[in-house]
């Protein structure tokens, strides 16, 4: 199920016009207490009149079209704050919330914010019967995203059958009728989801502009076997190159005339052999390739077309979730592949011997083969056990051969009830797999991969081991923990390599992106700077500096921004010393040693080639200049 179809339908259904015109009634039943925010007048001949609401949510608007909605969410709240509540211009923020939750995908949010509405505000001095309705429907939304969809229907259902048109936006009823349709899918009521679509198309007129809904058809109508009216449906918008409205339609033709497999199969090469596609659209055609496959009993084309789909790792579905693949129906074919060779060669459950001499032939000539023989005795007992590590090596060895090995190893191994415990693969490849799942931000992964790793992997130093776990440690918010294991490595070495230097140095970074900067200081006092080359004593004195700015220590951020100005022989004046000095200064005029601060920023003016850090600096001096002023007349007062 798209996302998108829950953002739009909630900004489609928002709009400022809708708030004013559903808050008029109530406004006008209580305006003594609720006084709506005042209108500026602005030059009528460039634009109408516009109240400070439509100025803000605008800009809300453009920072959404930038790609930055955590952030116009943030604004919004405080914005949002300077309303009275529940006026127009309140709930114009209100709804505005509501689509930011939804494009951050913040479902449970929406929910709790939409139930504290319900328990806070009184219904009809606070909130009308419509809006409720309307923040209604946007829980029921983000139920269906969480997969809550049982309560989604239920929920639908009393919505339908209680509300009165007139206390209802007449878009809603309608909107209410296609989310039953999607909760009758995600529940796989598949034929109660086709009566209510055609219910649906009795009463209203289908929109084929909407792509989502043109989608939502085709799938009730694939799902209750009905292919060649999808095929209807989708062909007249096929021509817009949507891949998931192509992929369907194809998807739709094998079903319909499965004899045509392999004139389709020819379509699907075209359009993915040399050709650049993104990662949605290359899994969609594999998955038509892997529907394909399954029509003609090609177990080869199955195998290789969900490796590719698994290791591209998608987030969200291209199709909703009853178009899906798993790692579990990958080990099943791996499994099948691998009793049959089995067979071929007379072998016996029991004869491990005969199982790793026929393995090992087939590694060099047949590492497929080799890696299904391995996969079938494995999860011929149906548990993953720890006693047949070599076999589970042998098909990480295999995997991690090719490219995106790595990726499909963490779907095989982290996303399958066939695999219950993680320590069945060797630690040289879980090492790895914390790096992967760091580098993917899956931390969870990170840490439930890191508690089965005992030691270091063969290979591997203790100091490497730890630093990783401190960083699963940091991003797990246990930082007391963290910086525990740090000091008990270093007590036990007397010196780290360069190498084991950056590698601690990161973890330190990590304490000062979470904002522990107290943490981060301490460990930086572990090293020894002074035995440290000049370039990392620089560096170490500056990111010193910027956690004492963090921690408003603003003297010693000073002190330590000129320690790394200068920690160079001869480069006190290039751009990382002047940035540097340029820093020191600013902290001294917030220390309020306005002194100093003049005179890091006029050796600063003397050297600065640029003039635009000329002004900059200039303007920094100007100000100074008035603080001192105002400072000295507060001591004159004083006195």
């Amino acid at each position: 199920m798209r996302i998108l179809f829950f953002v739009l339908l909630i900004l489609g259904i928002s709009s400022n016009s809708w708030a004013e015109q559903n808050n008029s009634s109530l406004a006008e039943k209580k305006a003594a207490p609720f006084i709506s925010a005042p209108v500026i007048s602005v030059d009528s001949k460039v634009k109408k009149k516009q109240s400070v609401t439509f100025e803000s949510l605008a800009q809300l608007d453009e920072l959404i079209k930038l790609g930055v909605p955590a952030l116009a969410l943030s604004l919004l709240e405080d914005e949002q704050k300077n309303r009275q509540p529940f006026t127009v211009d309140w709930y114009a923020f209100e709804y505005k919330r509501m689509a930011l939750f939804s494009v951050l995908e913040r479902w449970n949010n929406v929910i709790e914010r939409t139930k504290w509405l319900f328990d806070t505000a009184k219904p009809e001095i606070h909130i009308t019967q419509k809006i409720r309705y309307w923040f209604e429907t946007q829980q029921v939304m983000a139920k269906l995203q969480l997969k809550q969809s049982e309560q989604a229907l239920l929920q639908l259902q009393s919505l339908i059958w209680r509300s009165k048109a007139e206390n209802r936006d007449e878009s809603l009823l309608a909107v209410w009728r296609r989310l039953v349709i999607r909760a009758y899918l995600q529940l796989q009521r598949d034929n109660d989801a086709r009566r209510a679509l055609i219910k649906y198309d009795q009463d209203y007129k289908t929109d084929k502009t909407d792509i989502d809904w043109m989608l939502l058809q085709a799938q009730v109508l694939l799902r209750t076997h009905r292919p060649q009216q999808a095929i209807l449906l989708l062909k007249p918008i096929a021509a817009d190159n949507a891949v998931d409205v192509e992929a369907l339609l194809l998807i739709a033709q094998l079903q319909h005339q499965p004899d045509k497999a392999p004139i389709i199969k020819q379509k699907i090469r075209e359009k993915i052999e040399g050709k650049v596609l993104t990662r949605p659209a290359r899994w969609a055609y594999s998955y038509v390739d892997y529907q394909i496959a399954k029509v003609l009993s090609d177990p080869q084309a199955q195998i290789i077309n969900l490796e590719l789909m698994l290791s591209l790792d998608i987030k969200y579905p291209v199709f909703n979730e009853h178009y899906q693949v798993s790692a579990d129906d990958l080990w099943a074919l791996y499994r099948t592949k691998g009793l049959a060779i089995a067979n071929q060669h007379g072998l016996l459950f029991g004869n491990d011997e005969q199982w790793h001499e026929l393995s090992d032939k087939l590694i060099i000539s047949e590492p497929e083969n080799a890696l299904a023989l391995n996969a079938a005795l494995v999860l011929q007992t149906n548990t993953m056990q720890l006693t047949l590590s070599q076999q589970h090596q042998t098909i990480v060895e295999i995997l991690e051969k090719r490219n995106n090995g790595l990726e499909l190893i963490n779907q095989l191994y982290l996303h399958s009830v066939k695999v219950t415990n993680v320590r069945v693969l060797p630690a040289e490849v879980r090492f790895r797999l914390v790096d992967y799942a760091l580098s993917e931000g899956d931390y969870f992964e990170a840490a439930t991969i890191m508690k089965s790793l005992d030691e270091p992997p063969p290979g591997k130093t203790l100091f490497d081991w730890r630093m990783r776990k401190a960083r699963v440690l940091i991003l797990q918010g246990e930082y007391k923990q963290s910086e525990t294991l740090i000091r008990q490595t270093f007590s036990e070495k007397s010196t780290i390599t360069r190498a084991e230097l950056d590698r601690y140095i990161q973890v330190v970074f990590d304490f000062q992106t979470v904002q522990q900067h107290q943490q981060a200081l301490r460990l930086f006092d572990l090293l020894d700077i002074n035995s440290l080359d000049d370039k990392l004593k620089r560096e170490i004195n500056f990111w010193k500096a910027e956690s004492h700015f963090s921690l408003e220590k603003y003297d010693r951020a000073a002190m330590y921004y000129l320690e790394s100005a200068r920690a160079i022989a001869g480069a006190n004046n290039d751009l990382w010393a002047q940035s540097a000095r340029f820093k020191a200064a600013q902290s001294l005029v917030l220390a309020e040693i306005y002194g100093d601060a003049e005179k890091v920023f006029s050796a600063l003016l003397r050297i600065t080639a640029s003039d635009s850090r000329k002004a900059l600096i200039n303007q920094n001096l100007q100000k100074i200049r008035l603080l001192k002023t105002v400072n000295s007349e507060k001591l004159k007062v004083k006195s």
